[in-house]
């Protein structure tokens, strides 16, 4: 649940009055604290004994709501331990706190007088125990259907059933790999925003749930390719890279699974998701965007599954190259790249590497003498460049 989750539960829609911070709704609430007790105002208060992040602070203790500095000192520090929100009663809430938490992204809620505390707590645990109830189920699913070897699919669709979830049709896997910029922030926090932004996008064009798991990095989404075409996901995607940038100042890649209609074969698209993303790091491409089947010639390599075939492939096109430079430690290899990916224009690839074209003359004689093989004909080059493509993709796999 996120601080626009939060308003929008039934119970609390006339309750919460935000009030300040509205770029910052995206920020996922792991749970309410109540700082009203007077240890708050004493000075040997450890927050971190009470703040672990991503809390809904409520405030309404007029000793601290009073004293406009010294209640911006304690919100300041618990922005360091990184809270989702704050909420404090009509009437004690200032223009400066106001112009504070607009700057700092940081919602701020008015909280009328006449609504018990305890309601609010109770309103707003009920729903966080419930969601990651319903988090757990869905994660477990979403696990059952990539573990094919012991898929039980009549177990699978009727929990889908329950959470929601139509599994009808063809889906694909879609990873979302983020690297994240704020130090504060930690990877769970992060991870639980960005499957926040996921899941509330694409729900503007699926009327159903899809299914999100939270791992290490990243983050997968199970997501149906019949009602989302190419280009619609593209726009979906797009937005949710912005926002991911702006609402986390967190830079996503994004990898996307050819799409299947067999649960057993979700693992296989799973797995070219990741591919796509090892294959966009290796390609050094600024886009954020990256479709496995629209990978080229690294997607043909990839459906190769002999890695012996791979490898003997590349030792009988380069192979004397490589140990020639692990002998010498020189350059060979990076130039005979170079010039093939120049197109085998000896002008440009001098510029590139910053060398002297007679230099490089020098090394492509040394590299044919090593070959014992011509480098300018259509079919060798071919030849090298698709080794050298292979070299890279293996390095990546290993």
């Amino acid at each position: 649940m996120n601080c626009i989750d939060m308003m929008e539960i039934p119970e609390l829609r006339e309750t919460l009055n935000l009030r300040a911070g509205e770029e910052g709704l995206m920020h996922p609430i792991r749970w309410i604290y109540f700082a009203d007790c007077l240890q708050c105002v004493k000075s040997e208060y450890r927050m971190e004994s009470y703040i672990h992040g991503s809390e809904f602070v409520v405030l309404t203790n007029r000793d601290l709501t009073d004293d406009s500095l010294k209640l911006k000192e304690l919100i300041a520090k618990m922005q360091e331990y990184d809270i989702a929100a704050v909420g404090i009663n009509e009437g004690q809430i200032s223009e400066e706190l106001v112009q504070y938490c607009d700057e700092h992204r940081l919602p701020l809620f008015e909280l009328p007088m006449r609504f018990p505390l305890v309601d609010l707590s109770q309103i707003i645990c009920k729903r966080l125990v419930l969601e990651e109830n319903n988090k757990n189920a869905e994660e477990q699913l979403f696990t059952s259907i990539l573990d094919a070897e012991h898929l039980n699919k009549e177990d699978v669709f009727a929990q889908a059933r329950y959470l929601n979830v139509d599994l009808s049709g063809e889906f694909r896997v879609i990873e979302f790999a983020f690297f994240k910029e704020r130090d504060k922030d930690d990877s769970f926090t992060i991870g639980q925003a960005i499957r926040g932004i996921i899941r509330t996008e694409f729900s503007h064009y699926l009327p159903q749930n899809i299914l999100t798991q939270l791992q290490a990095g990243t983050v997968l989404a199970l997501v149906p390719a019949y009602d989302v075409s190419d280009k619609l996901l593209k726009k979906i995607l797009a937005k949710i890279t912005q926002l991911t940038e702006k609402d986390c100042a967190t830079r996503l890649v994004v990898g996307v699974g050819n799409s299947t209609g067999y649960l057993e074969d979700v693992r296989v698209s799973r797995n070219e998701a990741a591919t796509a993303i090892k294959l966009a790091n290796m390609s050094g491409r600024e886009e954020s965007v990256f479709f496995y089947k629209d990978q080229g010639i690294y997607t043909m390599i990839s459906k190769i599954t002999d890695s012996r075939f791979l490898d003997e492939f590349v030792e009988k096109n380069i192979g004397k190259l490589l140990r020639a430079d692990e002998v010498n430690q020189g350059n060979l290899c990076e130039t005979l790249e170079k010039y093939i990916n120049h197109n085998c224009n000896a002008k440009d690839t001098a510029e590139a590497m910053y060398i002297h074209r007679n230099t490089l003359n020098y090394r492509l004689r040394k590299i044919q003498e090593i070959l014992g093989r011509q480098i300018n004909d259509i079919d060798t080059c071919l030849l090298l460049k698709l080794a050298f493509m292979i070299r890279n993709y293996r390095n990546m796999q290993r």
